[in-house]
C-alpha cells in the first residue's frame, strides 16, 4: 500500500480541499505559521484514527486545541472539516475522507462521516444518535456501485464499526447486495477495504529535543517525541541486545563521520546491572567526552537519528513489513552546520530508498533540499520519489504547492512567489534597490 496524497479541508488557515502530494521523501517548506505543522499534526492523528487508535488532536508532540481552534473561522452556520488519504493499492487508487464535527455538550472534534472512494464505486458511512442498531444500509444506488449507511455515533467515533462490516445485524436484499459488493472488493485486496490504512503507522518528533544529561539514571522506557527515551534504549540494547548495538552503532558512526559531528558514540555504565547509571561519550576529536560537553548539534540530532535507523524502538510503532512507516520529522536541522544538514538529507534518500520507511519533513533548510537535488542528479533517488509542498499565504488564507522534480534535480511547477524574499536579498546584496 503506498499513499500518494494527503487531504485538507477547512482546517485552521487552509480553506476548500487542499491536496499534498505525499511521496517517500517529502518536504515541507514556507514562511512561519502556514500550517507546516499543523499538517503534520493531522496527519498522525488522522493515520492513528484509522489504525484504531482514536482520534486525539492534542497528543505530544502535537497541540491543536478544541474543535473551534481547528476548524476554519468561516460564516457557515454548520462548521466542519475534513481529512483524508489517497492511496494505491493493487493498482486501484482509494480515497478515504473523514468529516469531524464538534460533540455535542463539547468542545472535542469527533467523526461524523467516513467516506471511502474506490474506482468502481463510493461507501459513505455517518452517524446517527440512538439508532439502537450498529449499521443499518439507508440509500443506495446500484448502477453507480454508491451506498450510504449509517451507524451509531460511538462506534464510528473509535472506528470499532469496520469489525461489524459486512454482514449488517438484519440483512435486507439491498444490505445483500452491497455485502455482495463490499466481498468482491474484500477479495481483490484481500483483506477488507477498511483495513487498508490500518496499515500506515506513524512517529512524530518535537522541534524542541530533550536537553543532554551528564549522567543518566535509568527509568522505565517510554515513547518521547523530545527523545529523552533515547539515551535508555541505547543503553539497554548496549547491554542486552551487542548484535543489535553494532548494527545502529556502525549506522550512526557513519553519519556522525560523514556530517562531520563526531566520529564514535559509547555507552559508558557505572555498574553491571541494567539500574546503573551511565554515559553517553561521544569522540569529535581527541578523546572521548560526555555528549554535555560536545556540541549541541549532537544532542539534538541524535534521537533523530536512532528513530529513523531503528524504528522499532517505539512501542507504537512496530514495524511489519506490509506496513508503510513514516517519520514526520519537525526541523531535524535545528543547531546542525549546513554540512551536517546536507548530509542528514542524504541520508533521509538511502532510507526511503529502501521501500517501506517514508519521511515528512517540516525545514527552512535551503541545505536539505539542494542536497536532495544533487541525490537525485546522481541517480541516488527517483524524482518522482521526492514531493517539495510549498505553503503559501495570501492574507488569512494558506494554499499548498506541489513542487516536483525532473531527473537532474530541477524544480517543476514552482508557483510565481516562490523564492522571491531570497531573489530580492539577492538583488540588495549585489546594490539593487527593490
Amino acid at each position: 500500500m503506498n499513499i500518494t496524497q494527503f487531504i485538507m479541508e477547512e482546517v485552521r488557515c487552509f480553506s476548500e480541499r487542499q491536496t499534498l502530494e505525499i511521496r517517500p521523501l517529502t518536504f515541507l517548506v514556507g514562511e512561519n505559521s502556514t500550517g507546516k505543522t499543523t499538517t503534520l499534526a493531522c496527519f498522525h492523528v488522522l493515520a492513528n484514527y484509522l489504525r484504531g487508535d482514536g482520534a486525539d488532536f492534542n497528543s505530544n508532540p502535537y497541540s491543536m486545541g478544541t474543535f473551534k481552534d481547528i476548524v476554519r473561522n468561516n460564516k457557515k452556520k454548520e462548521k466542519n472539516f475534513k481529512l483524508g488519504f489517497t492511496a494505491k493499492y493493487n493498482n486501484e487508487d482509494i480515497e478515504e475522507t473523514i468529516e469531524f464535527v464538534e460533540k455535542k455538550a463539547s468542545v472535542e472534534p469527533v467523526v461524523n462521516s467516513i467516506t471511502m472512494k474506490l474506482t468502481d464505486g463510493e461507501i459513505i458511512v455517518r452517524s446517527e444518535d440512538a439508532m439502537g442498531r450498529v449499521l443499518r444500509l439507508d440509500s443506495f444506488d446500484e448502477e453507480q456501485n454508491r451506498y450510504k449507511i449509517v451507524c451509531d455515533t460511538d462506534r464510528l467515533n473509535e472506528f470499532s464499526v469496520f469489525f461489524f462490516f459486512p454482514p449488517f445485524t438484519q440483512e435486507s436484499k439491498n444490505e445483500i447486495t452491497f455485502s455482495e459488493y463490499f466481498k468482491k472488493k474484500t477479495k481483490k485486496f484481500e483483506c477488507g477495504p477498511w483495513d487498508i490504512f490500518r496499515e500506515v503507522s506513524v512517529f512524530s518528533t518535537s522541534p524542541v529535543r530533550s536537553r543532554p544529561k551528564r549522567t543518566y539514571d535509568p527509568t522505565r522506557e517510554f515513547d518521547d517525541p523530545e527523545g529523552s527515551d533515547v539515551p535508555m534504549y541505547l543503553m539497554r540494547i548496549e547491554a542486552t541486545e551487542k548484535k543489535n548495538w553494532e548494527a545502529l552503532k556502525t549506522q550512526l558512526v557513519e553519519f556522525g563521520r560523514n556530517s562531520g559531528l563526531f566520529e564514535n558514540i559509547d555507552v559508558k555504565n557505572f555498574g553491571r546491572s541494567l539500574g546503573a547509571p551511565f554515559q553517553l561519550q561521544v569522540k569529535v576529536r581527541g578523546p572521548k567526552a560526555n555528549i554535555t560537553d560536545v556540541g549541541y548539534g549532537v544532542s539534538q540530532i541524535l534521537p533523530i537519528l536512532v528513530q529513523i535507523l531503528n524504528p522499532s524502538i517505539s512501542k507504537n510503532t512496530q514495524r511489519d513489513p506490509m506496513q508503510s512507516f513514516f517519520s514526520l520529522l519537525q526541523q531535524p536541522e535545528i543547531h546542525l552546520h549546513p554540512r551536517a544538514q546536507a548530509e542528514f538529507s542524504s541520508l533521509l534518500v538511502k532510507l526511503a530508498n529502501k521501500g517501506n520507511q517514508s519521511f515528512i519533513v517540516e525545514t527552512h533548510s535551503d541545505y536539505m533540499i539542494d542536497r536532495a537535488r544533487i541525490e537525485i542528479r546522481k541517480g541516488n533517488i527517483h524524482p518522482e520519489d521526492v514531493s517539495l509542498i510549498y505553503f503559501e499565504p495570501k492574507g488569512n488564507i494558506v494554499s499548498v504547492h506541489n513542487i516536483s522534480f525532473d531527473k537532474v534535480g530541477n524544480m517543476e511547477g514552482v508557483p510565481p512567489h516562490y523564492r522571491k524574499f531570497f531573489l530580492k536579498e539577492s538583488k540588495r546584496l549585489m546594490g539593487f534597490e527593490d
